[in-house]
């Protein structure tokens, strides 16, 4: 038997909908899967790679557990291509009057990155912006807590959220930053512009000074006093939700 890989390679997914969504996004080149399944869904997934020409392969149990090092792959997992991260300039120059691009600082956990992405897709986001050194790589964790959404989710990594704001704000973006403090409105009753920059950090360390500096505007959910802040994941949810609410899918500039 091979020994454990110390780590998840970074190029694959595994578990049934995360290994679906690659598959309809053209993004597998490979599936593998335990030969003695008797799951449908697994099936269904074995028949649609062949269909489109993507090469099979029937493993055991301790492959599958090798590869994903032990993680929950549900009797199935797909090797993927390589990633193109999307051109934010060009999506910025070409979004339609009500935008949402959601930038994330320094948010590196898999399962909060996979909850943005989830809302991303949900709620319309043109694009989510990552930055290589101070966010969460698409690896296999992220692609199963985002269900396989990562796969749709327009997702940019530009060298720095700096020059991601400047391109922003030279498209008509305002930057909307999530920080309470001094300043800070009340997300709930806030005036979301029709193209929101929105900026998340992570629980622990918040948004960075520079970017608080570089933003338009602050705006923080009202909450109770013994509740110190919301997971990330939770706050995009409801600060995406509360910006399509003003500017519902469809609406155009009045």
């Amino acid at each position: 038997m091979r020994p454990k890989p110390n780590s998840t390679p970074d190029d694959l997914a595994f578990g049934v909908n995360a290994c679906a969504m690659a598959l309809e996004a053209g993004a597998a080149k490979r599936l593998l899967y335990f030969e003695g399944t008797h799951n449908d869904r697994v099936l269904g997934l074995v028949d649609t790679a062949t269909r489109q020409g993507i090469a099979v392969e029937a493993v055991d149990t301790p492959r599958l557990d090798e590869l994903t090092g032990g993680g929950v792959h549900q009797g199935v997992l797909v090797r993927l291509r390589n990633h193109e991260a999307a051109d934010l300039r060009a999506i910025a120059r070409g979004a339609k009057e009500a935008s949402l691009v959601i930038l994330l600082d320094r948010v590196t956990d898999p399962q909060n990155m996979g909850s943005v992405l989830r809302t991303a897709v949900a709620v319309g986001a043109d694009c989510i912006v990552v930055p290589p050194r101070r966010g969460a790589p698409l690896t296999p964790g992220v692609h199963r807590a985002s269900a396989g959404l990562s796969f749709i989710a327009p997702v940019a990594a530009p060298q720095n959220l700096a020059s991601a704001i400047r391109d922003l704000k030279e498209a008509g973006y305002w930057i909307v930053a999530a920080e309470a403090g001094e300043g800070s409105q009340d997300a709930t009753t806030f005036d979301w512009p029709q193209k929101t920059a929105l900026i998340l950090g992570s629980e622990a360390e918040g948004i960075g000074q520079l970017l608080r500096r570089e933003s338009d505007f602050a705006v923080a959910l009202p909450m109770d006093p013994r509740v110190e802040s919301l997971n990330v994941g939770v706050a995009c949810g409801i600060l995406a939700y509360l910006w399509r609410r003003q500017w519902p899918l469809g609406r155009g500039a009045e």
